[in-house]
């Protein structure tokens, strides 16, 4: 009887001392994996600190390549500063580009024959609608001074007043753009659609009536206008009505 509990006992000491070991065991196991958890953790903290910085940078990085663009697009257009088109009808004579901007001046009462460097023709073989009379000035304060008196005129010249048949009914004098430039003015343009008031071309640049602020804003690269058209598309869709998007037309002058 005495040699049963004898080995009772000590199948129970066995079985504590084999419970104990695996308990202390897996208390091993958690606690190399908590100091794994923690040494992760800070491996990842110390990861999302860098991705904040990393981030950053490439914001200021983006920033500044976005300003050096704008700045190459001006340089280029800078070349072209004393420089305006005449527009709205094709050239079919040799010297009708000469005849077309004399009239010009004549109608508006400008004086060129000191003020001016080049009068040349510029074909467009793609656009069967209008060929442009390029006017070159000694300086750019001539050139504003020949567009102020064009505007002066708050009314279109008409083809019929320069004796030139076309398909259009009006002669349009504008600054001379680079593609860039031009392409730009194109597409806020089209954001008229969506409720932005008519822009105009100052100094080589597109600028428009901001629709928030109600004020004039330049239209310098591809990123104004995305910011535009998420600003008049949000009215759109929330139905404010703000006086600053009136589909009214306001015509600006320099």
């Amino acid at each position: 009887m005495s040699g049963r509990r004898s080995q009772t006992s000590k199948s129970s000491k066995e079985n504590k001392a084999a419970a104990d070991q695996n308990i202390s065991q897996q208390l091993e196991e958690i606690n190399a994996k908590l100091a794994k958890l923690d040494s992760l953790e800070k491996l990842n903290k110390d990861l999302l600190t860098k991705l904040l910085k990393l981030s950053q940078r490439v914001d200021a990085v983006t920033v500044e390549n976005r300003k050096l663009k704008q700045e190459v697009v001006d340089l280029k257009q800078a070349q072209l500063q004393k420089e305006v088109l005449i527009k709205g009808f094709k050239l079919e004579q040799p010297k009708q580009h000469l005849e077309a901007f004399n009239k010009v001046c004549e109608l508006v009462g400008f004086e060129a024959s000191k003020v001016v460097e080049e009068v040349r023709p510029l074909v467009f073989k793609q656009n069967k609608r209008t060929d442009a009379v390029l006017v070159k000035f000694w300086r750019v304060q001539d050139k504003q001074r020949f567009i102020g008196c064009v505007r002066a005129l708050k009314r279109p010249v008409t083809l019929a007043e320069l004796n030139i048949r076309s398909q259009n009914k009006f002669v349009l004098v504008q600054d001379h753009l680079t593609p860039e430039k031009l392409e730009l003015h194109r597409q806020t343009w089209e954001l008229c659609k969506l409720g932005l008031q008519r822009p105009w071309i100052y100094n080589g640049s597109t600028w428009t009536t901001h629709p928030e602020t109600n004020k004039r804003f330049r239209v310098a690269d591809s990123g104004d206008l995305e910011d535009l058209q998420f600003i008049l598309v949000t009215a759109q869709q929330t139905g404010r009505k703000d006086p600053a998007l009136s589909t009214e037309v306001i015509v600006s002058g320099n």
